[in-house]
């Protein structure tokens, strides 16, 4: 019945004209077909896959939170060593005072008159202007948060335990050697670099030193 239906169709309109409908008909067909087999691929997509993507991403922001939490550990405690090393140093060489002569002990950490002299005559400010763009986004994109005790203990921390991130290798060899010849650890250097970088920073966002106290968790409730 349908090859005499195609029969008289082609006799009448012409065999071009039965393979174009017949095209039509199956291009109808592939389009259908495709259709669903997009709405099932898109149901498949929809289902548990959203959620265990979800949870992944929540497993990989925890874990990236872990890790920045253990690095912080890890740089406070290379920072108590530094220091303790550097009272160490400081008995065992017969000094008297302070193991550190560059920086104030009382909050808000500052410098004192020798250290004021030491970073100008080894030219530090100058040392840190090579490094300061680098140095701003450490800070902005690293400090545990932007509470200003928090930010001058990070710039401590960081200074001390990695000075290659605050100065160029040829400035860092100069402290070095000066501090050797002083009988001093690079550490009282690095401590006067941290509060020269905490003043740049605060004052270029409008941070008062004088809330590094108000913030200290040591202080609050005093």
């Amino acid at each position: 019945m349908e090859e005499k239906l195609i029969e008289m169709i082609a006799e009448n309109l012409g065999a071009a004209y039965v393979v174009g409908i017949i095209a039509i008909a199956l291009l109808i067909f592939v389009i259908w077909w495709a259709r669903g087999v997009y709405e099932r691929v898109c149901r498949m997509d929809s289902l548990p896959c959203d959620n265990h993507s979800r949870k992944m991403e929540e497993q990989d922001r925890r874990r990236e939170e872990t890790e920045r939490s253990i690095v912080r550990i890890d740089t406070s405690l290379a920072y108590m060593q530094k220091s303790l090393d550097a009272l160490v140093q400081s008995l065992q060489g017969g000094q008297k005072g302070s193991p550190d002569p560059y920086t104030q002990a009382h909050s808000p950490l500052s410098l004192t008159s020798l250290g004021e002299e030491m970073t100008v005559r080894m030219g530090v400010r100058d040392m840190l202007l090579k490094n300061w763009p680098g140095i701003r986004r450490l800070i902005s994109d690293h400090a545990a948060s932007k509470n200003p005790y928090d930010i001058q203990q990070f710039c401590l921390e960081q200074a001390i335990v990695f000075p290659e991130k605050f100065l160029n290798p040829e400035d860092l060899d100069r402290l070095k050697t000066d501090a050797f010849q002083k009988g001093l650890t690079l550490t009282p250097y690095m401590r006067a670099v941290a509060v020269l970088v905490r003043d740049k920073y605060f004052k270029e966002n409008g941070i008062d030193v004088k809330e590094v106290d108000a913030s200290d968790p040591a202080l609050q409730g005093k």
